[in-house]
């Protein structure tokens, strides 16, 4: 159950900053893009990132009040809002998940994952790419136990673009990856993107049209690589975002599951 509560933790705290942003503003409505745009991503790090933690632990009937504040959230997001009806959701989701973390603290805890790397030889059959892959996964706990929750999210976003690039190596016949529906396109040209110019997203959003990852893993990963790009300082100072041990801890379990996937 610490997974669940550190996802609950987690979003507490993220509406709490989200309120406090919110209070910020001295006109009647929410009318900056940016503001708009966090408030937003609160929401989507809800449905993407800290539900999937709880679904095995609560009924969907649990969850589905907390849902649907965060759906008058989102919603409010694509116009303008007042100032005041974002307060009154976020105190009410504040409300709804402390209730939820009420509820957690009585549940039996549940352990994590194996931490130790998995057998990488599928992805690599050239021991020194294998050592690579097993450095870097050592590097991602190595971070974590040190506190670097930031460097550790950083890691785990290279650890997976890694794994997906070794992916792709393992066909001897590459033309599926450019046939998908979200191959990436060069905008000049509007021909596919030469295979060593694609970045994460890409590889997540093909790999799961080739059945490499399940949805949900999907959505995940967009989560995990949203938050590595936290490495750019103007982000982070825009959007007021600091990782905490309870974020990099969610996020290792999600990477091991993905890796996991990816190597079967």
């Amino acid at each position: 159950m610490s997974d669940a509560l550190n996802a609950i933790e987690a979003s507490i705290e993220e509406a709490a900053k989200a309120r406090g942003q919110v209070l910020r503003v001295r006109q009647p409505q929410v009318r900056g893009r940016e503001l708009r745009s966090y408030l937003a991503s609160v929401a989507h790090t809800w449905f993407r990132s800290r539900r999937p933690v709880l679904e095995s632990h609560f009924a969907g009937d649990v969850l589905a009040p907390i849902d649907e504040t965060y759906k008058r959230i989102l919603a409010a997001t694509d116009r303008l809002t007042a100032r005041a009806t974002y307060l009154e959701s976020l105190k009410r989701l504040k409300d709804q998940l402390s209730d939820l973390r009420g509820t957690a603290v009585a549940l039996p805890p549940t352990a994590n994952t194996d931490d130790s790397a998995p057998d990488f030889s599928p992805l690599a059959g050239d021991p020194a790419m294998r050592e690579i892959l097993n450095r870097r996964w050592s590097e991602c706990g190595r971070c974590l136990h040190a506190r670097a929750f930031l460097a550790a999210t950083v890691m785990m976003g290279g650890l997976l673009e890694a794994l997906f690039v070794a992916k792709a190596n393992t066909l001897s016949d590459k033309s599926p990856l450019f046939r998908c529906k979200s191959t990436p396109l060069n905008p000049a040209t509007k021909k596919t993107l030469d295979l060593r110019e694609w970045t994460l997203a890409p590889y997540i959003a093909v790999g799961h049209e080739l059945g490499w990852i399940t949805q949900s893993a999907k959505d995940v990963a967009v989560i995990l690589r949203d938050y590595r790009n936290y490495v750019h300082p103007e982000k982070e100072k825009s959007h007021g975002v600091v990782l905490g041990a309870e974020d990099a801890k969610m996020f290792w379990e999600l990477t091991k599951s993905l890796s996991r996937q990816l190597v079967r």
